[in-house]
């Protein structure tokens, strides 16, 4: 019976913090110039907010951004407090990086690498699919 009640309370913590999580689960991208610049997949399914960043990198070619590599990272370090989500990325030189994404509505947010001097704050939305209407 106890072991019952204690599952019980751990399945209603886990909804919970699913439910404090539920506005930054999904797919988030941005785009600079026409290309895609970043990518941020959070997800809950071990019963912390985590994910990745895949930073694109874009350059301008004869006057047209182009998209020539990526880098993925790990998120370390998620943490939301409010409408804000802080985390940080290790480079592959093992510096870190620290970004704030801050959540504007359900479907747009804005994301700023915030050690990275005068880097852009760039704006992402969020994916949203949808079901097909069923006839």
């Amino acid at each position: 019976m106890k072991s019952a009640m204690f599952a019980l309370g751990c399945v209603m913590l886990a909804g919970t913090a699913a439910n404090h999580d539920a506005p930054w689960v999904g797919v988030w991208r941005a785009v600079l110039d026409g290309q895609p610049s970043a990518t941020l997949t959070l997800a809950n399914d071990a019963g912390t907010l985590g994910g990745t960043l895949v930073l694109d990198i874009v350059v301008n070619h004869d006057g047209k951004a182009q998209v020539v590599a990526n880098a993925p990272h790990v998120l370390l370090g998620v943490h939301v407090d409010g409408n804000t989500l802080r985390f940080a990325v290790r480079r592959i030189d093992g510096a870190t990086m620290t970004f704030e994404l801050l959540l504007n509505n359900p479907e747009k947010a804005k994301l700023h690498c915030v050690s990275c001097g005068h880097a852009p704050v760039v704006e992402m939305t969020k994916e949203i699919f949808r079901k097909p209407d069923s006839d």
